[in-house]
């Protein structure tokens, strides 16, 4: 049987790299004729990935094909691009995360802080984001924070408070907690190099133009905003959109049932328990120790592994995880060659003439809002960061703004600006399809936590990134 194809989806990807590509008699006498061609291929790339004809690793092999076919690439070269490490640390890292869901320890960590910290609802809602800034340091998927763990505990604690959308009584608690989760999970995605794979995709592209940031660099120019965000986004969703339960005093007993229904912890999770704590030890200080981020992701599947808490059958159903293996290493290769070619210090060049005398500070400003709220028009995460990332990062340089501030700031706006829409990404979709906040409450309170997040993220976010030295 054939699959179904949406073959009008290529038109578009189609009619601008043609035209691209047709435009070469007019290039800029800067660029050479191979890197403006890979340039119409790479713009055609990324204008299917957001149009989808196919999923975005049919759509990037189409691309490379195209590319070595135009003697661009050779084949060694393409092939080799697939040990990207990058890509392999987003791949590892998501097994780490089926490790978190089929070890049951995630729950395990949801009920405890639910059982400790759960007398109020203001509490109930700190302590259900308390657990997902763990979960957020190993699991870099926010759809298995939010679909696998997350979501399930909330709903069967709403339905135990009396809160069920069926009934019309979501606001009694779901409602509030439901929201509190997505934007949440947003904050958490930011806070750490680990907590979304769009940061390391970011973060690979940032390394095409010569710029490395380490696990521990990202955690400590987020940190700041990130935990300003945890502690007021709560209390704010609290006061502009209340609960009607205000005291949850069964929570405890709740969470406590639950805890006792799966019983001490097994084996399994013990050893997911402790390949974590040793995963953040090494992320933290791997590279005094000459141990890269990547080879630490590598480290704890490979304990996963020896020791049955996952098998090769788990890490053949991750698609998502080799999805993005693919892809990612197609777009970085694409990216790395259009650095060495010469297009992409072109365009940085070009357009730091162009903005020459306005103050950098201005134009990374300008650019974080641009590129956060550009979001409304992306239905993806990953799509955003490849089509605009890149060329935005490339703006900021030729501006003056100072490489890895600029590098960190864009990427750190790659997580916040899915608190846009109720399609913004795969936890919105759901989220927002549960019946406990209305489509109109939805973009309501979308765009009130987006300005907060402007302002910790960018007004809090350069003040602490100059304090720590970043410019």
């Amino acid at each position: 049987m054939i699959s179904k194809i949406n073959w009008k989806a290529f038109l578009l990807p189609l009619i601008l790299g043609i035209a691209i590509w047709l435009l070469t008699p007019f290039k800029p006498t800067d660029i050479n004729t191979a890197a403006w061609h890979l340039f119409a291929i790479f713009v055609a790339t990324i204008v299917a990935c957001i149009t989808k004809p196919l999923p975005m690793m049919a759509t990037t092999l189409i691309g490379i094909t195209i590319a070595t076919l135009s003697g661009i690439f050779t084949m060694d070269e393409v092939t080799a691009g697939f040990g990207n490490s990058t890509a392999w640390m987003v791949a590892m890292c998501m097994f780490m995360a089926a490790g978190f869901i089929k070890s049951g320890l995630g729950k395990r960590i949801a009920y405890l802080f639910v059982k400790l910290f759960g007398k109020h609802t203001l509490g109930l809602a700190y302590a259900l984001s308390a657990v997902d800034t763990v979960l957020a340091i190993g699991i870099p998927s926010n759809n298995a924070r939010v679909n696998g763990i997350m979501y399930p505990i909330i709903d069967n604690l709403s339905h135990e408070m009396g809160s069920d959308p069926k009934k019309g009584t979501q606001r009694k608690l779901g409602s509030f907690l439901i929201f509190n989760e997505y934007e949440i999970n947003n904050v958490t995605s930011g806070l750490f190099l680990t907590g979304l794979a769009g940061n390391m995709v970011a973060l690979g592209l940032a390394k095409t133009q010569g710029i490395t940031v380490s696990w521990l660099q990202w955690f400590a120019a987020a940190s700041v905003p990130g935990i300003l965000s945890l502690l007021v986004i709560p209390f704010v969703l609290y006061k502009v959109y209340p609960p009607e339960v205000k005291e949850t005093p069964n929570a405890h007993a709740w969470a406590d049932a639950r805890l006792k229904e799966i019983g001490k912890m097994t084996l399994s999770e013990k050893i997911m328990l402790t390949t974590f704590v040793l995963a953040i030890g090494l992320w933290l200080v791997g590279t005094k120790l000459g141990i890269d981020a990547t080879e630490v992701s590598f480290i704890a599947v490979v304990i996963l592994l020896i020791t049955g808490v996952l098998t090769t059958k788990d890490m053949l159903k991750e698609s998502f995880a080799w999805n993005i293996l693919v892809w990612l290493s197609v777009i970085m290769l694409m990216s790395q060659k259009l650095m060495t070619l010469g297009f992409f210090p072109w365009f940085s060049k070009t357009l730091g003439n162009a903005l020459h005398g306005m103050s950098w500070l201005f134009v990374l400003i300008i650019l974080f809002l641009a590129y956060f709220y550009l979001h409304y028009m992306f239905p993806s995460v990953s799509t955003q960061i490849s089509a605009l990332y890149a060329g935005f990062l490339s703006v900021a340089i030729g501006a003056g703004v100072p490489h890895t501030l600029a590098a960190l700031m864009l990427a750190f706006c790659g997580s916040i600006y899915l608190s846009t829409t109720p399609y913004s990404a795969g936890p919105a979709a759901l989220l927002s399809g549960t019946g406990y906040v209305s489509n109109k409450e939805w973009w309501q309170l979308s765009a009130l936590i987006g300005v907060i997040f402007n302002v910790i993220w960018l007004g809090g976010g350069l003040l602490w990134t100059k304090v720590i030295g970043l410019w």
